[in-house]
């Protein structure tokens, strides 16, 4: 089942052009549910993520996007490489090694997601992409909302706010529909009422940078074959959450109550290969487990690990690349 047939017969008519990131909380409902180091850890889990790096073909046009669009602080920048994030920490480091923008169709990327710690940084994110008129998919999952765009380069970035307060039950007769604790029945991924969030926006400066409790809060993966790429993560610490190879969906938590830490699907196809080397997109990223006894005992359980600098690097059966290191 390729991804827009995926997502029709999730969620029935909706002509909503979306990312399905946040499938894994509505599925886990219906079963009774270096500064790239720096991270907001979460003691109830066993590791968070440090930054993500890319591969884009523009320093100039990553600055503007990252700071004038998303709202962070430049925090290093060469004519080859520049870091971004918050005032105390990099969320996304821009490599300037790509020569074309990000190709669908290969295994890789499918989008990360910046999280923001509460409903004013969320809507102080609508506001300045609105202020700079820039394009971007709003939706409500109920359990999480949600704002989706594609940088420069084509490369897919969510910006969410966690809300399972809101979440009642999920409904299955006739689709998959979400139902609030008022009572209230939408669909999985409905229109996000931007307006009724902006009615929480306290501070318009946008001279200020994001908040420093923003964290990279889950990543998605377009993978060659989601069984053989579930099994990896498992053996990384990750806890499972939804296995649907009906769907060809998997994903996982960290051992919290947010069960959506790594998602992968195949709905580009199975047995995909990595983009071919010159395309925008991953070049990789970091899990910083909470101890070292944690890091030791998935060193342990995984093979062809590569130590570099006091860090190990280890590749996932799609190819991805993953810097693995402790607090």
């Amino acid at each position: 089942m390729e991804r827009k047939q995926f997502l029709k017969s999730m969620l029935g008519t909706s002509k909503l052009l979306i990312s399905m990131d946040s499938i894994s909380t509505f599925a886990n409902a219906l079963m009774l549910q270096n500064q790239d180091t720096q991270s907001v850890s979460n003691p109830d889990e066993i590791a968070s993520f440090g930054a993500v790096h890319l591969n884009n073909t523009s320093i100039e046009k990553a600055t503007q996007f990252w700071t004038g669009v998303i709202g962070m602080k430049l925090r290093k920048k060469t004519d080859i490489e520049a870091e971004f994030g918050t005032e105390n920490k990099t969320l996304v480091v821009v490599h300037k090694t790509a020569t074309a923008s990000f190709q669908e169709g290969y295994s890789g990327l499918y989008h990360f997601a910046i999280h923001l710690p509460n409903k004013q940084e969320f809507a102080k994110a609508i506001y300045r992409l609105k202020q700079q008129r820039y394009y971007f998919s709003p939706i409500d999952h109920t359990m999480t909302q949600s704002l989706y765009l594609n940088d420069y380069d084509n490369v897919m970035v969510e910006l969410a706010l966690e809300t399972p307060e809101r979440f009642k039950r999920v409904i299955t007769e006739g689709g998959l529909f979400m139902e609030d604790v008022n009572g209230t029945i939408r669909g999985a991924s409905a229109p996000l009422d931007i307006d009724k969030i902006l009615k929480s926006l306290a501070d318009v400066d946008l001279s200020k940078i994001m908040s420093d409790d923003a964290k990279i809060g889950h990543i998605h993966f377009y993978a060659n074959n989601v069984a053989n790429n579930n099994e990896f993560y498992k053996k990384l610490g990750f806890v499972q959450s939804n296995y649907f190879p009906n769907y060809k969906f998997a994903d996982l938590g960290a051992g919290s109550s947010y069960t959506h830490r790594i998602a992968m699907n195949s709905w580009h196809g199975n047995n995909r290969p990595l983009a071919p080397v010159g395309n925008a997109g991953l070049n990789h990223y970091q899990i910083v487990f909470n101890t070292a006894k944690q890091l030791n005992k998935v060193l342990g359980s995984i093979n062809n690990v590569v130590e570099e600098g006091g860090s190990f690097w280890v590749s996932d059966p799609t190819g991805v690349k993953i810097k693995l290191s402790h607090s």
